[in-house]
């Protein structure tokens, strides 16, 4: 038997606007996908988490083994603290986690960036055409600007300086919303109200520069004060839901230092900054007594 692990992502600031050119500030979280893979006559897979959904899972799989060029078969089993909640990355964390067992396996000595190259080919099975981004955030972790390009071969990522560790409380809508829809009413927004959303994606530009800024310096406070901007620019273009703003509303009453819609939007997930560990929990209580699920996650 061999393990690999993954770990999930949140996107902090510019998500939406980066399809338009903007650039966006995605962070690795220290929730992870583990998987534990064994020689088998056939291709199986089995799961501790609840949401997977087996056929894509597989198929997975086997664009990452054909990627690899490994012929024998597995039986894949997924468990870890990574939920399967929309905008965590938790289909590029699971590639990325079986890419780095068959590392183990074979003793194949890959570097991150081939890892990173196959856990691409197995997020295909889930996103058709993906970013690059969630792959990238699984394998690497940290902070990374990503600005995307006209293809995926010229997506840029470039590493971003943490000046101090981060701790976050993700509130689960329980709503799913594909992406995709969310991205095609983004693009309708758009081709209505064509100097609104310039503007918009004016601003989202600004507060990426900023971001960049804050993160390296560890302010926080600044961060939190930028998230809440990125919020209003989210509301604007029509991607955060009732229940994402019940979410928002309760951390910030509890004191968050800012909290936002991560991801696509129209349900998933929100995320709130606390001040430290002991600030994440009252948060995470705020959130509980509105009826969410809710999670502790840092970024270090």
């Amino acid at each position: 038997m061999s393990i690999g692990i993954g770990y999930g992502k949140v996107i902090l600031f510019s998500e939406h606007f980066v399809v338009y050119g903007v650039p966006a500030i995605a962070l690795g979280i220290t929730n992870k996908a583990i998987v534990e893979i064994k020689k088998s006559d056939s291709l199986g897979y089995t799961s501790d988490t609840q949401g997977t959904i087996p056929e894509l899972t597989t198929k997975s799989i086997r664009n990452v083994l054909e990627a690899m060029n490994i012929k024998e078969n597995f039986h894949v089993h997924l468990k870890g603290d990574l939920p399967t909640f929309g905008g965590l990355g938790s289909s590029a964390a699971f590639c990325v986690a079986v890419v780095r067992a068959l590392n183990n396996e074979y003793k194949l000595n890959l570097r991150n960036e081939q890892v990173n190259a196959y856990a691409y080919e197995g997020e295909k099975a889930f996103h058709g055409n993906p970013s690059g981004i969630d792959n990238t955030m699984a394998t690497y972790g940290g902070a990374v600007k990503f600005i995307r390009g006209k293809t995926p071969a010229e997506n840029k990522f470039e590493q971003v300086k943490i000046g101090s560790p981060l701790h976050f409380v993700i509130g689960v809508t329980g709503i799913s919303s594909p992406t995709a829809k969310m991205v095609a009413e983004v693009r309708k927004f758009k081709e209505e109200e064509p100097d609104q959303f310039q503007n918009l994606c004016d601003q989202a530009g600004e507060i990426v520069k900023r971001g960049e800024k804050a993160l390296a310096s560890g302010d926080t406070k600044l961060i939190g004060e930028l998230m809440n901007e990125n919020q209003f620019l989210l509301r604007a273009i029509g991607v955060s839901i009732e229940q994402n703003e019940t979410i928002i509303k309760a951390a910030l009453s509890a004191g968050a230092l800012g909290a936002k819609v991560t991801g696509g939007g129209g349900g998933g997930c929100c995320i709130a900054l606390a001040k430290d560990e002991k600030h994440a929990k009252e948060i995470l209580n705020a959130i509980k007594e509105k009826g969410f699920d809710r999670f502790i996650t840092s970024v270090e």
